[in-house]
């Protein structure tokens, strides 16, 4: 949507040049659009950054803000097309009119903003390692849009994290996407779970919806030159009351084979 709205206004300000210089040869229309174009991209770039500047990390967030949440839809949106990435999302029919947990396999730091730039309609928020927030601009975005750091290495302050995300699926109807391995694998096997996402689970009384995701570990050997196939598919729900008969490494073997069994 993004790259339409450019692309116009782009359009406007260069019919504007070429009617106020007369004298401008038609030769240079393109150059001027293309000029145009890269101008209007870094203008939107610097408005991002200015709103960012009002962003602060150091609040807690209680309740997301649904305009963070919506300027990240369109911005992943946005670099999606920007960079050529295909995406097809399958299964969508399956979520629950609740809450929920998105759980998939994890091979590329583009996995969760492929599903943010899809994933329309549902106010969706990921645990996200701690790095992530120091980002510029992109910390205070997704800070406020109810976004969750996790320190991997710290049991106490993990468990605080997810008493957190918790509580926002509660109070604000937040979905929470999470990686069980905890980090992506550069090998594209599945790695060890770890628990969180089912401590989630069951802390929360929340069904968890399986996906997998094929393809996003092309992206950064693609972009960018080459264009990017990349499949999401949403396999099924295991509803709350399912979650809360099961215990946890019960869940988390279930999840497992329906995701390896996804990816055969």
């Amino acid at each position: 949507m993004l790259n339409y709205v450019f692309l116009v206004i782009a359009i406007i300000a260069t019919a504007v040049i070429y009617i106020a210089v007369p004298t401008l040869s038609l030769w240079w229309l393109l150059p001027v659009l293309l000029g145009a174009f890269v101008s209007v991209i870094v203008f939107y770039i610097l408005v991002l950054f200015i709103m960012s500047l009002f962003l602060s990390k150091k609040k807690k967030v209680v309740e997301p803000k649904p305009f963070c949440a919506f300027m990240i839809q369109i911005t992943m949106d946005w670099l999606m097309r920007l960079f050529r990435i295909r995406i097809k999302l399958s299964g969508t029919e399956l979520l629950p009119n609740e809450p929920c947990i998105i759980v998939s396999n994890h091979r590329s730091d583009f996995d969760p903003m492929t599903v943010l730039a899809v994933l329309k309609g549902r106010r969706l928020a990921y645990i996200s390692k701690e790095a992530n927030f120091k980002i510029p601009i992109v910390g205070n975005f997704i800070h406020h849009a109810g976004f969750l750091a996790i320190d991997r290495g710290n049991g106490m302050r993990a468990m605080r994290t997810l008493k957190q995300a918790a509580e926002m699926m509660k109070t604000a109807g937040v979905d929470i996407g999470i990686y069980p391995e905890g980090t992506r694998s550069k090998t594209c096997e599945l790695l060890r779970f770890r628990p969180g996402a089912f401590v989630l689970a069951k802390r929360a009384d929340a069904p968890v919806v399986v996906m997998v995701t094929k393809g996003t570990e092309a992206i950064s050997k693609n972009v960018p030159f080459r264009s990017t196939k990349v499949e999401l598919k949403i396999l099924g729900v295991i509803d709350r009351e399912t979650v809360a008969g099961m215990e946890q490494d019960e869940l988390s073997a279930r999840v497992r084979a329906m995701i390896e069994k996804g990816l055969a």
